[in-house]
C-alpha cells in the first residue's frame, strides 16, 4: 500500500497540490483499534496500511476520489452512525437494483465507509457480503437510492485502480468542481468558463 500511495501523492504533487496538502498523516495504532471496536470488526490488512499512510483528508477539503472525500476513521465511524440513526430494520433493496453478493438491506454495520459524496453516497469495504460476495469487497451505498454496486473486488485493487486512472490522466484537479473529477466533467465545467 506503500508504494500505490506513493504513486497517488507524487502524482498529487504534480497536478493536484491543494488535494496533497489536505491528506492527514497516517493512523496510529489506538486510531485504528479504536474504529474496529466500534464496527466489531477486524480490518483487511491493505485497509489498515492504507490508513497507516494517511488518515483520510480534512474536513474542509477538495476531494480525492472523483467527487468523493477520502474519510478519516473518526469520520467513518460519524457517517456509519449516521446511517444508523436513519436505518429501518423493514427496508430492502429491490434485487433488480443490487448486485448478487452484496446484502439488500438499508445499512449493515459491516460495511465501513472510507469515502462520502456530498449528496451522502458512500463507498465501503464490505466485511458482510451477502452470498456469492467477497469479504473486503468494495461496495457503493448510495443515500436517496436501493441502488447498491460492486466497484472492487477488494481494497487493494481499487486503490490500485485509482493510481493506474491518475497516471493514464483520466482525472483532472477542477476547482469548481471541488477536487478531482473525471474528464468528461472537467470538459463540462471548462466549457462553462468560456
Amino acid at each position: 500500500m506503500k508504494i500505490i500511495w506513493e504513486r497517488i501523492d507524487n502524482w498529487l504533487a504534480a497536478n493536484a497540490p491543494e488535494v496533497l496538502k489536505s491528506l492527514r498523516p497516517g493512523a496510529t495504532d489506538e486510531e485504528i483499534d479504536r474504529a474496529e471496536a466500534f464496527f466489531g470488526v477486524e480490518f483487511p490488512e491493505d485497509f489498515k496500511l492504507s490508513y497507516r499512510v494517511h488518515n483520510g483528508q480534512d474536513e474542509e477539503s477538495y476531494s480525492l476520489f472523483p467527487n468523493l472525500k477520502f474519510l478519516s476513521l473518526q469520520s467513518a465511524i460519524e457517517i456509519s452512525e449516521k446511517w444508523q440513526d436513519y436505518s429501518d430494520d423493514n427496508f430492502r433493496c429491490d434485487g433488480d437494483d443490487i448486485f448478487e453478493g452484496i446484502w439488500k438491506g438499508w445499512w449493515n454495520q459491516n460495511w465501513i465507509p472510507f469515502t462520502n459524496e456530498s449528496n451522502g453516497a458512500c463507498e465501503c469495504v464490505d466485511l458482510a457480503p451477502a452470498a456469492g460476495g467477497n469479504v473486503g469487497q468494495v461496495i457503493i451505498v448510495e443515500w436517496q437510492e436501493p441502488t447498491r454496486g460492486l466497484i472492487a473486488p477488494n481494497f487493494r485493487v481499487y486503490m490500485e485502480n485509482f493510481a493506474d486512472a491518475l497516471e493514464r490522466g483520466e482525472y483532472r484537479f477542477s476547482e469548481d468542481g471541488y477536487g478531482l473529477v473525471d474528464l468528461v466533467d472537467f470538459e463540462i465545467l471548462m466549457q462553462k468558463h468560456n
